[in-house]
């Protein structure tokens, strides 16, 4: 199991590194500071096609293929932008300070070390001339902002009749498509099926029951989890992880359900997840559990007893 994390996050690496060099050698031959993902998709295609199914297991959203997954990987990372259209280009190298005061390097043009730690980010013992923050490098609303910012957008001016809810108690968050027993004041997540066409658009909304009828906002879909903890968080509902111990000095991280988008960027620079789309698991590094802890602490999360685990 161990292996696998490792191998799963060498491979990102070693393309890591290589699209940002093809970038660099097609904006050179095309005389541009910019390249269309038509150009980098046929590449990547041919190349995962001879990879192995650890790698490619890791990439599990059906619906994209895994060279665009991937280059979606590398922007939310940091390691590539899109710059809209489709079009990719490089940042700047620079560093990020972690909560303990190490830098990690991210964006780097240097070929990545094979015994490095576990992340995409490369370990460095200074920083750069470009040195963010941990909210530099990712904006995360505190749950209590988050809910006074979309509270104050809340309107019972709307066409909406949900399909499907979810409520909070001390117990957590429940889905449920019986849309009764709403309580006076209380906050909910609502689910609405926009029928435009012959097609469904699946619409999420942050909602309030007041005065026998809903008071709503519609809610990115970026920020869904963000929301469910922010209302789990709310109503006191205890969430804890879990850390693992391994020989050599690794650590897996066992989560109840997947992180909020910003803390799973932040996360994957320190630590290898077990799958891209909705991971609930995590590899890292003995060195990195105070850096893992503040991350999870932002999002209210506990932690629970440290186990020993499967030694290997």
């Amino acid at each position: 199991m161990i292996n696998e994390y490792i191998t799963v996050q060498r491979t990102i690496n070693h393309y890591s590194y290589y699209v940002k060099q093809l970038i660099i050698g097609l904006c050179e031959e095309f005389q541009t500071n910019k390249v269309h993902s038509h150009r980098l998709m046929p590449v990547l295609q041919r190349l995962f096609n001879k990879e192995t199914n650890i790698f490619l297991s890791f990439f599990k959203d059906e619906k994209r293929s895994v060279p665009m997954q991937f280059l979606q990987f590398l922007s939310q990372q940091g390691e590539i932008i899109h710059v809209g259209n489709s079009y990719y280009t490089l940042f700047p190298e620079r560093t990020v300070q972690l909560h303990d005061g190490q830098y990690i390097a991210i964006s780097s043009l240097k070929a990545p070390i094979q015994k490095r730690s576990l992340g995409i980010g490369q370990l460095t013992s200074k920083s750069l001339a470009i040195s963010l923050t941990y909210d530099d490098y990712m904006y995360r609303p505190t749950f209590e902002k988050l809910l006074n910012v979309y509270t104050n957008k809340l309107s019972n001016h709307h066409d909406i009749d949900p399909n499907e809810m979810v409520y909070f108690t001390e117990k957590g968050s429940f889905k449920t498509s019986s849309i009764k027993n709403m309580q006076e004041g209380e906050f909910y997540i609502l689910y609405f099926d926009r029928v435009i066409g012959s097609k469904i658009k699946p619409e999420k909304y942050f909602a309030q029951w007041k005065k026998g009828e809903w008071y709503v906002t519609q809610i990115p879909s970026s920020m869904l989890t963000r929301f469910r903890y922010a209302l789990r968080f709310l109503k006191n509902a205890t969430s804890t992880y879990q850390m693992i111990k391994h020989n050599n000095g690794y650590i897996e991280i066992k989560l109840p359900f997947s992180l909020p988008r910003e803390e799973n960027i932040l996360l994957r620079l320190i630590a290898t997840p077990n799958e891209n789309k909705w991971p609930k698991s995590y590899l890292t590094t003995e060195d990195q559990i105070n850096n893992v802890r503040a991350i999870l602490a932002y999002c209210k999360l506990k932690e629970g007893v440290l186990k020993d685990g499967v030694h290997n």
